[in-house]
């Protein structure tokens, strides 16, 4: 009980859920509780595809993502500003590995989705596309690139057809499609009855 009362108010988006046993083979699980329901299954799908993909890279690279709890809530605050996909930066690791030094930078969305080369820093989507090449054997960025020339004609794997939904992330962070809540705005305010 005094578990929760701590991790609730400090975790907003993961839940440690602590073993139901105490035998040797039961281990503490991660609940990620990154998204409300989209309104489309194809978003619903991007979000979840990129989460699996994401925590198996996090597995198989045994990267390190922590932040002090003072720069999580600094970026929850700053995910509550209207628009903060792409008006507001966020605290985020600068390296991933386990024996990296305690760095933290602030970055835009798009740039912690796709990286920044001026720092260094590798995007988490730069990740999820290594993973699936080393551990899959597919190049879903060139599989999908294909595909979209000629989609009739170009066979596309599984995996390949993943990065159509990382698209649907990334064009959000760039700005060229509207989240949901931005989305939703809009509707509101060009409505005749509002």
């Amino acid at each position: 009980d005094m578990f929760y009362r701590f991790a609730v108010p400090n975790w907003h988006l993961v839940r440690f859920k602590p073993p139901l046993d105490c035998s040797e083979n039961s281990n503490w699980r991660v609940e990620l509780r990154s998204m409300d329901v989209a309104p489309t299954s194809e978003e619903n799908a991007a979000f979840a595809i990129f989460c699996l993909l994401l925590v198996q890279a996090i597995f198989k690279y045994n990267l390190n993502f922590y932040i002090p709890i003072s720069k999580n809530d600094e970026n929850v605050a700053r995910g509550h500003k209207l628009d903060s996909i792409l008006k507001e930066k966020f605290w985020f690791r600068k390296c991933f590995d386990q024996d990296s030094p305690d760095e933290y930078v602030e970055l835009t969305i798009e740039e912690i989705l796709n990286g920044k080369e001026e720092i260094n820093f590798v995007g988490l989507l730069q990740i999820i596309k290594r993973f699936c090449k080393e551990e899959y054997g597919v190049d879903i960025e060139e599989e999908w690139n294909e595909y979209q020339k000629d989609p009739k004609n170009t066979k596309i794997s599984e995996f390949g057809m993943n990065m159509k939904y990382l698209e649907i992330l990334n064009d959000r962070a760039k700005g060229k499609k509207p989240t949901v809540a931005r989305w939703i705005r809009d509707f509101v305010k060009r409505h005749p009855k509002y």
